[in-house]
């Protein structure tokens, strides 16, 4: 019996087709998926697909190309192994059933269900018919002296034709009637012997045999074992074993010379078999096919049934031999042996009774039987029985130069090969365009999934348009040169105002258009001499520019524009490719440049595009996804293998978009297949994406990637902040949610498995401190009270942190308008807003921007029982430099200013309201600064001002208007320089030295650039010199309000005194004024008390 594996799927459920290559190393299929699949054996998992059509009915394989019959009445060459079409060699006006190629492979025989045959010249495609047949042709076989052409048809009869001449010679009708292809029982696939002296056909369950010279049935093959009708022949490359199959899964081995079968097989599920192939190099492998589309290969097969018909003989055939000698007495039995050894061409030499070992057999090659009589049987030299272990010459040594990988192709992301009569040129998140390239039409259809932006449209390909693209604004379509007409650009922009929607340009004489894509309002043409043009969408020329290698496909999305070409020669079996990402409008610039793009070893790009909010991704030709993480390098990451969800090994995933909130990757399953076919309309899926880490299958990996892939997937919120768009900031926490419950639930994990140190690493990843509250609580609750001591103390030098974080301004172009932002004053959004390039933590809360803020202590929550931290000095009230008022004049304009008159301690409710926003409620205006960060402008009227606003007599007016002309009143500074404002204070010169195009923005940017590249140590300085400055301020401030505490004090104390305790207090005034004046005055404590006890009094 034959050694079969496991059969695996190669295509759809249909008829399936199979042949070898050449050299016998790679099997050849194709199916009604309309895929041609090319197999390195029976074990690869991966087979190159091409596609052919819709579907393929037939395939040969001759001279470095193979010819496929598909759905479009046509045989097609195609080069191998890349597949390419390579001409048409003729065209019928139904199916092509069959076909079959001369040994020389220049003249080939097919038959088509149009009841006619032809006999083609493969190099100059010139045919001739033969018609005669009443009903479709089943199949041919030439005569190997190609004299004549024998054919079966659905019309019962076998015909035999004249080659030359056109001529029927003879006809049989031994065949069952059928008018159609498909209700046949048979495909009666005909052959001739290797001589062309007889000819096989299969009938029933039996091979019939016609003599050339009178076309009369001369012998039958016939066996017992043969379920269902004969329907397939095929003969051994040797010619001297015949296979048939039939259509119940049987396939049978004759020996032609014996008439006997020597081997069989029968299928498991007993499925017809609709094919069966030799491998031409090794004949006792046997290809097959059945009518679900499965592959198999049927190896050591038996190829005679005694040892005088059989091949040469194998060491592994030696095994047969045992038992022979068993009995030394018995030398008739010896002799008789012997004999027959010989006759079959291997000397035992001398008698081996006494020997216990096993003979060895050594292969004779190629000798015939008259060659091996004259041996001498006491030849010792001769002898081919040796103790010693076999030793084969050495093979010579063949040495091969480099064989570079081929490059890939230019293709559009989005598209179907354009060799393909009917095919999608692009299918995106905007909608479909469908090429239809036939005998009776060449059109394109244009759909839009939402049909508001646009309707259907049906247009004439008259020219000839392969490439295509989409968006809400326009189409473009691009074709190449033809006929001295050069390649040109067509855009149809349906989005103008104006009644002129189309304009075409055409490219300089001998540059192609290669790939194509569209932006928001621009348009990108790369082409073959690695020119990138650029129009708008009313079709001014724009920039061009050059990229360093041959382009590979393009994608475009809003201002960003995506390249990616080859970098040059990879090693063997991978590409090289390299990939640019720059902002093409607006603030132009490159963000990622000719960088390598990494690819899985041996796989190319199948597809390239941005998802719905932006973010670059592609896919390789393996199934991996990967995308562009801006935040870490920029790097690649992979978030999707479409492979882990395919059913079968031939099963692959088409992408037609990608959205990162819902995390969603739209995709097109193709069964058996690269490519969606176009009819019927292919159903959309959704697949999920999934970061590869290690051990997904543990609750600490699922906890991970749910943390990771989230913080992946809400990056894009930063980059739109970045650019200036808008967005509502509850749908950044809502996306972010995920990732804070994963932290949460990654630390209670950690916690209960006692793995303290990695969850503590878990609370330095929590950005907020509510959430490291609860890592101490739980910590308390399950008794790790060391671990909540060391949350407790993360949570505090968080908070450290971020105090010395505020002395940073925001980067902006005016230094007066940012300290301004900082104290709660800025109204509108500053159209030069500078993006910290430092990775913000996200879910973070809205942040109060005003600098009282830190007089309230932050709700400490269970801390335990550490070291309290130091009192942290009272903020002082900066004003913006915008203004230069009097900050104690109360005025109903002011929003900072502290009443004098008013009720005491009302400022605190101000601060109140500024801290606690109320979330529920819209703010407007929303003004978008850092990432992560919204800066809501402050009310007008507070609870200070309102009692400030109410002045009941016009003592308060007048005393009011002294403070403000007086003198005496120390006025403090108008605000505190920050560490940055004094580090570039010193360093503005050898900035405008360095940089003297930049203007005061452009400076001021790549100056906050810049001191974030300062060592930590230096940058401690300027942090010291900034907090002596504000403690200077602060001191400044608070005399200046206790003295006029204590004069307000003094004055009420003074009504309530005798003239004599006046005199004793002005005496001792005038004695102070002579010494130091820079005596401290009370704390304000102190002043406070005595104010409650003048009150008191009254």
């Amino acid at each position: 019996m034959p050694t079969v594996q496991p059969l695996r799927y190669a295509h759809s459920d249909g008829h399936t087709d199979v042949c070898f290559d050449e050299s016998g190393k790679h099997l050849l299929t194709c199916g009604t998926d309309g895929d041609v699949r090319v197999w390195a054996g029976i074990d690869d998992d991966d087979a190159v697909s091409h596609r052919v059509g819709d579907r393929v009915y037939g395939i040969v394989y001759k001279n470095e190309r193979f010819f496929t019959s598909s759905d479009t009445n046509t045989i097609q060459a195609h080069t191998f192994p890349d597949g390419g079409p390579d001409g048409i060699l003729t065209r019928f006006t139904a199916p092509v059933n069959h076909m079959v190629v001369n040994q020389s492979g220049k003249t080939m025989v097919a038959c088509s269900s149009d009841f006619t045959i032809k006999t083609v010249e493969v190099d100059t495609c010139s045919h001739k018919t033969l018609q005669g047949h009443e009903a479709p042709v089943l199949s041919v076989a030439l005569d190997p002296k190609e004299e004549y052409v024998a054919s079966s048809s659905c019309d019962g009869t076998v015909r035999i034709w004249q080659h030359k001449e056109q001529s029927q010679v003879n006809s049989m009708s031994i065949l069952p009637k059928t008018n159609d292809v498909s209700l046949s029982k048979t495909m009666c696939r005909l052959c001739w012997d290797l001589k062309g002296e007889n000819l096989y056909v299969p009938v029933e369950k039996e091979i019939h045999i016609y003599e050339r010279s009178n076309w009369k049935k001369v012998g039958v093959f016939r066996d017992e074992d043969i379920a269902g009708v004969l329907s397939i022949l095929a003969l051994s490359p040797n010619g001297k074993i015949l296979a048939a199959a039939s259509s119940e899964g049987s396939i049978l081995v004759w020996d032609i010379n014996t008439k006997k079968c020597v081997d069989r097989y029968r299928h498991p599920k007993k499925f017809s078999v609709t094919a069966i192939a030799w491998n031409p190099k090794k004949p006792n492998e046997l290809a097959f096919c059945d009518q679900e589309g499965q592959l198999g290969l049927m190896e050591d097969i038996t190829l005679s049934l005694d040892a005088k018909q059989s091949v040469p003989v194998q060491e592994t055939r030696a095994k047969e031999t045992l038992g022979i000698f068993d009995d030394d007495d018995d030398d008739d039995m010896l002799i008789q042996a012997t004999n027959e050894e010989k006759k079959a061409g291997i000397d035992l030499g001398g008698d081996n009774s006494d020997d216990d070992q096993i003979p060895v057999i050594k292969p004779l090659g190629d000798l015939d039987d008259d060659a091996m009589s004259k041996k001498s049987d006491q030849d010792d030299s001769a002898s081919v029985i040796s103790d010693a272990p076999l030793v084969l010459p050495p093979a010579p040594v063949m040495v091969e130069g480099f064989k570079p990988t081929p490059l890939q192709n230019p293709f559009q992301p989005g598209s179907t090969p354009v060799h393909l009569s009917s095919r999608f040129m692009v299918w995106n998140s905007i909608g479909i365009i469908k090429q239809y390239n036939t005998e009776e039409e060449n059109s394109i259809d244009i759909e839009f999934h939402n049909t508001s932006i646009h309707h259907a449209m049906h247009i004439s390909n008259t020219s000839n348009y392969t490439l295509a693209d989409m968006s809400s604004e326009a189409v473009i379509l691009a074709a190449e040169s033809e006929d001295g007409n050069p390649s040109k650009l067509t855009c149809m922009h349906f989005g103008s105002w104006d009644s002129c929607k189309e304009w075409t340009t055409a490219m300089p004489e001998g540059e192609e258009i290669m790939a194509i894509t569209l932006g928001e309002d621009w348009v990108a043409v790369a082409t073959d001499k690695r020119n990138i043009r650029l129009f708008s969408l009313g079709g001014i020329q724009r920039e061009i520019f050059t990229i360093p290698g041959p382009v590979v496909c393009m994608a475009g999305h809003t201002n960003q524009l995506m390249l990616v070409y080859h970098r040059g020669m990879a090693i063997p079996g991978d590409q090289c490719l390299g990939v640019t990402l720059m902002y093409v409008e607006g603030k132009q610039s490159t963000v990622i440049a000719g960088q390598p793009l990494p690819l899985s070893p041996k796989t190319a790009l199948a597809w390239t595009g941005f998802s719905a909010e932006g973010t670059p991704f592609y896919m390789e030709s393996s199934g991996i996804v990967r995308m562009l993480n801006r935040k870490f390098g920029p790097s690649w990451i992979q978030v999707a293998n479409t492979k882990s969800h395919a059913k079968g090994k031939s099963d692959h995933y088409w992408v037609v978009g990608v959205n990162e909130n819902p995390q969603q990757l739209r995709c097109i399953p193709c069964k058996g297949s690269r490519y969606p076919p176009v009819l019927p309309r292919p159903a959309v899926s959704i697949l999920p994406f999934q970061v590869p880490l290690c051990e997904m299958n543990t609750e600490k990996s699922q906890y991970e990637e749910t943390l990771w892939r989230t913080r992946l997937f809400g990056q894009h919120f930063d980059q739109w902040m970045a650019q200036g768009f808008e967005f509502d900031p509850s749908t950044k926490g809502d996306n972010l949610k995920p990732a804070q419950e994963a932290l949460m639930k990654l630390f209670a994990l950690s916690a209960r498995s006692d793995r303290e140190f990695r969850a503590l690493e878990v609370c330095e990843m929590m950005p907020e401190q509510h959430t490291l509250q609860l890592a101490i609580k739980y910590a308390s609750r399950i008794k790790h009270m060391h671990l909540a001591e060391r949350v407790s103390e993360l949570a505090q030098q968080k908070e450290e942190e971020e105090q010395v974080e505020d002395e940073f301004p925001e980067p902006s172009y005016n230094p007066a308008t940012a300290w301004a932002g900082r104290n709660g004053h800025m109204g509108g959004r500053s159209s030069h807003q500078v993006q910290d390039e430092e990775v913000m933590d996200e879910g973070e809360e809205e942040i109060n921007m005003d600098e009282d803020e830190g007089e309230e202590e932050r709700p400490s929550g269970p801390m335990l029982n550490l070291k309290s931290k130091s009192e942290k000095p009272t903020r002082p009230q900066f004003i913006s430099s915008a203004r230069s008022s009097n900050p104690f004049k109360m005025s109903q304009g002011s929003q900072k200013s502290i009443p004098t008159g008013g009720a005491k301690g009302t400022q605190v409710f101000d601060s109140m309201n500024r801290k606690k926003p109320d979330k529920s409620k819209a703010v407007d205006p929303i003004v978008i600064g850092k990432p992560g960060k919204i800066l809501v402008k402050p009310k007008k009227s507070t609870q200070g001002n309102l009692f400030a606003s109410k002045p009941k007599t016009d003592s308060a007016k007048t005393e009011t208007t002294k403070s403000d002309t007086t003198g005496d009143t120390p006025v403090p500074p108008q605000s505190t320089p920050s560490a940055f404002d004094l580090w570039l204070e010193k360093n503005r010169i050898e900035l405008e030295e360095e940089h003297p195009d930049l203007g005061e923005t452009d400076l001021v940017q790549t100056a906050a650039e810049r001191f974030r590249d300062v060592p930590r140590e230096e940058k401690q300085v300027w942090i010291t010199k900034a907090k002596q400055l504000k403690a200077e301020n602060s001191e400044n401030l608070q005399n200046t309000e206790n003295s006029e505490v204590s004069s307000e004090n003094k004055k009420r104390k003074r009504d309530e005194m005798d003239p004599k305790e006046i005199k004793d207090i002005a005496n001792k005034k005038k004695k102070d004024s002579v010494l130091d004046s820079s005596k401290k005055p009370l704390s304000q404590t102190t002043n406070s008390k005595l104010a409650g006890f003048a009150f008191q009094k009254d």
